[in-house]
């Protein structure tokens, strides 16, 4: 999966994608506070910066940029000084704000915050949010109509605040009929575009529960509660595609008639959320349109995502930061991927873990070859993270899978293996080991859970007893049918399996 994700960062280059929505101005005022005012008891912030951003659709189109595509932004502004400003952000930003539509009657929607010692004390919220003006509406159409048939894709990114009228969406809907396009809606009204023929609809969990009409679960429940809402809520939105976002829990995507996926969400202790849907959103349809499976995709944009919530503010991720996230050389070991998930010691490892632990995460570890990734192992991994909070895999060394599957193997080197692994999502941490079991690993690790596939039995396998005196449990996952390395071997070579 790492070498399709990195094709798509090539096959997306390019793409046209048509962004309809409300663009907005996020400014943020960052200081410090060391006293309280004389007149009301709140602190007094000494203001040192001063940052303004492209927000809401207009961040969804900087973000499409970031990552290669070529952007037609279609919205709606004031004539006012913060549309002047917001039109200099754009064109700072590679956004041409040809149509972005200004009317004297409108204020822009800007949110202004203040921050001292990265934490947000209040945020300031102005601009109109009624239907825009009939002239403006209709430029706005007229313009759909000639884009959408030079597009690839389109997003809408729909806050409820003026621009997608009942017009715009009905124009849309005929549009899509004709010459359906990839279609990708963010949007508080769901509801609105199921005529509309919807690839795929994204919203956040608070969405998805008022959509489904279902009480607000605690943040361990989520993942189960809107689990079982796969049909229910494709029906609700008649989408191809659900692909709802869970902050710090990952997202799950739902599609038709299969099992849902999860991706997973990096573990931090500092992240920032403002604008990783539009991120997600974002690499999430430029992947569809390049023809990527759902969970390929899925990964693409939770890739995408992740870098997005270690940055402070609205921001948007670059195809090179992505790039780079998969395979920038570390310094120590220039053949090895740097990304924070690899170790190539033991020490550092136990380390990681040991601070994982120290949060209350509870660490899942499995081992294995994992010579040619398959559906197989994806299924089994994502079943493996469930179990716990921190997934940490032991993969075998070259030597090791020669002794354990004989001098042909492995195909793929460590180095290959590794990096396949880890564009996995539902994957934390990252090992090579180089004895014939993970004995050693297992006793440095002391996992919670230790996880091993359908193969297997309690009583064959030799570190269960292992586990099981450091405290641990020994969980049997069965494997997808007809699903192993050995017969993909096999098929390729024209043997019988």
């Amino acid at each position: 999966m790492k070498t399709d994700i990195v094709q798509l960062l090539d096959a997306i280059a390019g793409l046209k994608v048509v962004v309809l929505g409300e663009a907005m101005l996020d400014c943020y005022l960052t200081g410090f506070s060391d006293r309280l005012c004389p007149e009301a008891p709140v602190p007094v912030v000494t203001v040192t910066d001063q940052k303004h951003t492209a927000g809401g659709a207009a961040n969804t189109a900087v973000n499409l940029h970031s990552l290669g595509a070529k952007v037609m932004f279609l919205s709606a502004i004031g004539d006012d000084w913060e549309g002047a400003l917001l039109r200099q952000v754009l064109q700072a930003q590679g956004i041409s704000h040809q149509h972005v539509l200004s009317h004297p009657g409108r204020r822009t929607l800007t949110k202004q915050r203040v921050i001292a010692a990265s934490q947000m004390l209040v945020r300031f919220d102005q601009g109109s949010t009624t239907p825009v003006e009939p002239e403006i509406e209709q430029a706005l159409i007229d313009e759909l109509v000639r884009s959408f048939l030079e597009c690839d894709a389109v997003i809408v990114s729909d806050y409820g605040y003026g621009v997608m009228t009942i017009q715009m969406i009905q124009t849309l809907a005929k549009l899509q009929q004709s010459q359906p396009r990839i279609l990708v809606v963010d949007s508080k009204n769901l509801t609105a575009y199921r005529h509309v023929g919807v690839t795929a609809v994204k919203p956040n969990y608070e969405q998805a529960v008022k959509l489904l009409d279902i009480p607000i679960a605690s943040p361990t429940e989520r993942v189960d509660q809107i689990a079982t809402h796969q049909e229910q809520l494709l029906d609700l939105t008649r989408a191809q595609i659900a692909a709802v976002t869970l902050d710090a829990e990952g997202a799950l995507i739902f599609e038709r008639d299969r099992a849902h996926y999860r991706t997973y969400a990096c573990k931090a202790l500092n992240c920032h959320v403002t604008g990783a849907g539009d991120t997600f959103a974002s690499a999430l349809t430029l992947a569809l349109a390049a023809g990527a499976t759902t969970p390929t995709a899925a990964e693409f944009a939770a890739s995408a995502a992740a870098i997005v919530v270690e940055k402070a503010g609205t921001t948007s991720c670059s195809a090179q930061e992505l790039r780079e996230s998969f395979f920038s050389p570390s310094p120590h070991h220039p053949t090895t991927p740097s990304s924070d998930k690899y170790f190539s010691d033991y020490s550092s490892l136990v380390a990681r873990v040991a601070a994982y632990r120290g949060r209350g995460y509870r660490i899942v570890f499995t081992n294995g070859c994992f010579d040619i990734l398959h559906t197989g192992h994806v299924s089994y991994l994502n079943r493996a993270k469930a179990l716990g909070d921190i997934l940490v895999i032991g993969v075998n060394s070259d030597a090791s899978v020669s002794r354990l599957k004989g001098p042909s193997r492995p195909i793929n080197s460590l180095e290959d293996r590794i990096q396949v692994l880890a564009a996995l999502s539902c994957i934390d941490l990252l090992v090579a080991f180089d004895e014939d079991t993970p004995s050693n690993l297992i006793q440095l690790v002391r996992p919670e859970v230790y996880v091993k596939g359908g193969d297997y039995t309690k009583q064959t396998l030799p570190e269960a007893l292992l586990v099981e005196q450091l405290g641990g449990v020994v969980q049997i996952l069965p494997f997808v049918e007809n699903r192993s390395t050995t017969r993909i071997i096999a098929r390729i070579s024209g043997e019988k399996a």
